[in-house]
C-alpha cells in the first residue's frame, strides 16, 4: 500500500473548519515553504502528489521546475475539473463571461487550439468538446510534471451516477485514454453506487478514490456497504483523518485492514509529516 501527498493543507482546503484552513495556509505562505515539506516528505519515501487544479498550482510547479529538483522527485495525480473555481466564475461573472476567462489561456499554439475548439463547443452546446476542453485547459499547466492517474472530481462524477448519464465518465475517460496515453481515474462519494454504474453501463472500473475511515465520514450509504466493494477494484483512500478528526495511528489501524492500493493525507508541517508518516509504516510495512 502506498502512501501519497495531497494539496490540501498547501492551498488553504479544510473539510471541517476554515479557520483552520486559513491558519495553515499562514504557516504554509509562500511556495519555499511549501517546497520544503514536500523534499521532507520524499526524502520519508512518499513520492505521490494529489493535486486539484486550483488557481494556485501552476505557480507552485512553476517554483518546483525552476527552483528544485520536486519534478523528479513526484508522481501527479490531478483532479479536476476544478468546479469550486467553475462556480464561483459563473456566480460572479455569469456563463459567457466565465467560459470567455476560463478559455483565455495564452497566445501559443496549443493555447490558442484548445480556445478554439472550447469556444466552438460552447456555441454549438456540444458538452462532451466542451468537457474534454476543461481537461485539456486544466493540464495545461501540468504538462511538465510526471502524472500517474487523472481522476475526474467527484462532484462530476456522483453528479453523472446521480443522474444516469454515462456520456460524461465516459467522454473523460476515453479522452484521458487517448489524447494523453495515461490512465483515467474516478473521485467519488458514492463508491458502491459508482461500481453498480460502471458495471451496468459496462464500463471497465478504473482506480477509484473514495473515502474510508473508522467512522465513516463521507462513506456513503455506509462505511460496512463500502469495504464490501473493496477487493476486486484498486481503491485509493482519502479523508483517512475524517477532516482531522481521527488519530494518525486509529486511521492507519483501520486502514491497514483493507485491501487498498493507496492511501492520500494531507500534511502541513515536518512534525506532523514525521508522526504521520512514521505511524503508517508502523501498521501498514
Amino acid at each position: 500500500m502506498e502512501l501519497l501527498l495531497g494539496d490540501n493543507p498547501f492551498f488553504g482546503i479544510d473539510h471541517l473548519s476554515q479557520d483552520r484552513a486559513r491558519k495553515r495556509m499562514r504557516i504554509l505562505t509562500g511556495y519555499e515553504k511549501i517546497s520544503d515539506i514536500m523534499k521532507f516528505v520524499a526524502e520519508l519515501g512518499v513520492r505521490g502528489f494529489v493535486v486539484s487544479t486550483h488557481p494556485q498550482l501552476k505557480h507552485l510547479v512553476k517554483h518546483m521546475e525552476t527552483k528544485t529538483n520536486l519534478l523528479e522527485l513526484y508522481d501527479f495525480y490531478p483532479i479536476l475539473p476544478y468546479a469550486q473555481g467553475y462556480v464561483s466564475k459563473v456566480t460572479e461573472k455569469g456563463v459567457i463571461n466565465a467560459m470567455t476567462e476560463i478559455l483565455s489561456i495564452g497566445s501559443n499554439r496549443l493555447g490558442l487550439k484548445i480556445l478554439f475548439k472550447g469556444s466552438t463547443a460552447y456555441l454549438s452546446k456540444d458538452f462532451e468538446k466542451l468537457l474534454q476542453t476543461l481537461i485539456d485547459v486544466e493540464l495545461l499547466p501540468l504538462k511538465s510534471v510526471k502524472k500517474k492517474v487523472i481522476f475526474l472530481h467527484d462532484v462530476v462524477t456522483d453528479l453523472a451516477i446521480s443522474l444516469g448519464m454515462k456520456k460524461p465518465i465516459e467522454t473523460f475517460m476515453q479522452h484521458i485514454e487517448d489524447q494523453y496515453n495515461l490512465e483515467p481515474g474516478l473521485v467519488t462519494k458514492n463508491f458502491p453506487k459508482l461500481i453498480r454504474k460502471l458495471e451496468e453501463w459496462d464500463i471497465k472500473t478504473p482506480t477509484i478514490m473514495t473515502s474510508f475511515n473508522p467512522i465513516g465520514y463521507q462513506m456513503n450509504p455506509s462505511k460496512e456497504e463500502c469495504e464490501k466493494f473493496i477487493s476486486n477494484n484498486k481503491v485509493i483512500a482519502m479523508n483517512v483523518f475524517a477532516g482531522g478528526y481521527l488519530k494518525p495511528q486509529e486511521s492507519f489501524q483501520y486502514i491497514s485492514q483493507l485491501n487498498l492500493k493507496a492511501v492520500t493525507i494531507g500534511i502541513s508541517t515536518k512534525e506532523h509529516a514525521q508522526d504521520t508518516i512514521d505511524s503508517f509504516k508502523k501498521f501498514i510495512n
